[in-house]
């Protein structure tokens, strides 16, 4: 298989938590490689290395940068139906960036969130970067939704863990490599079975009402995880082997970040990339 990326590229960058750090090695591989790409897309902590990259930092920078900025030291609050707070890690980056508006970055990017109320997911390419990256991040249970109106927005991840499908719809012209990070979703959840009993558990604690009540949440949660994983194969889909590395130890930056780069320049490698 040859992947011509020499006009350029969009680069989707799925969810996974701590996990994610091994999106800064695929970023040094492709920085090794001479590849830019001309779009970001990111989900989730797929967002958050994705504003680094659209904000033209380096991944050495980039690593510099999350090495500073300890996760655990910035999520000790609880947040609201959930058990940590994103916001003081959140504005720590958005300090680190400058604060930039999402349109005023030097790459186009795209993040994007999942709305558990209606289950359709947006791709927020304008305004502040940091109020767009607390509905990508909001992991449920782990950090807090963000209640707009009628819409609770959370990690898209929920819906497709790589954002291939809309990278494809922001610059069809372009090809995507997809970068995947996350772990499987449970076999469970993903059968007739698991899904049967979600729903009867979302509709146990019952969905009426426009107030965000962590019952509703819940079920809200419980109808989304029941709904089967939209999946768009990317051109060239990088997919660090990260083994049981758990999404919450942030601890392990180095680690994340070296089989990232590993597992990137062999997929480069391995697809003959024309660059």
């Amino acid at each position: 298989m040859t992947v011509r990326l020499e006009d350029g590229f969009t680069l989707a960058l799925g969810g996974g938590g701590a996990r994610g750090w091994a999106h800064i090695g695929v970023a040094r591989a492709l920085e090794a490689a001479s590849l830019a790409p001309r779009a970001v897309v990111g989900t989730s902590m797929g967002a958050i290395v994705g504003a680094g990259i659209a904000a033209g930092y380096p991944a050495d920078r980039m690593e510099a940068m999350a090495r500073r900025t300890p996760v655990y030291r910035h999520i000790r609050r609880r947040g609201r139906y959930a058990l940590f707070d994103s916001a003081p890690v959140l504005e720590a980056m958005g300090r680190e960036l400058g604060n930039p508006r999402i349109e005023e970055l030097p790459l186009p990017l795209a993040i994007t969130a999942y709305d558990l109320v209606t289950g359709t997911t947006t791709a927020i390419r304008s305004g502040d970067l940091v109020s767009a990256l607390t509905r990508s991040i909001a992991v449920p249970l782990f950090f807090s939704p963000t209640h707009d109106g009628a819409a609770v927005w959370c990690d898209a991840g929920l819906w497709e863990a790589v954002p291939v499908s809309i990278a494809r719809q922001l610059w069809p012209e372009l090809p995507v490599v997809g970068v995947r990070v996350d772990a499987p979703k449970p076999a469970l959840l993903g059968s007739p079975l698991g899904a049967r009993f979600l729903r009867t558990f979302a509709r146990a604690l019952g969905e009426a009402g426009d107030a965000l009540t962590a019952r509703r949440y819940l079920a809200l949660l419980a109808a989304r995880w029941a709904d089967p994983v939209h999946e768009e194969p990317a051109d060239l889909l990088i997919s660090p082997r990260l083994g049981m590395t758990p999404a919450w130890n942030f601890s392990r930056i180095g680690p994340m970040v070296e089989r990232g780069e590993r597992d990137a320049r062999t997929a480069l490698r391995e697809a003959s990339v024309h660059g």
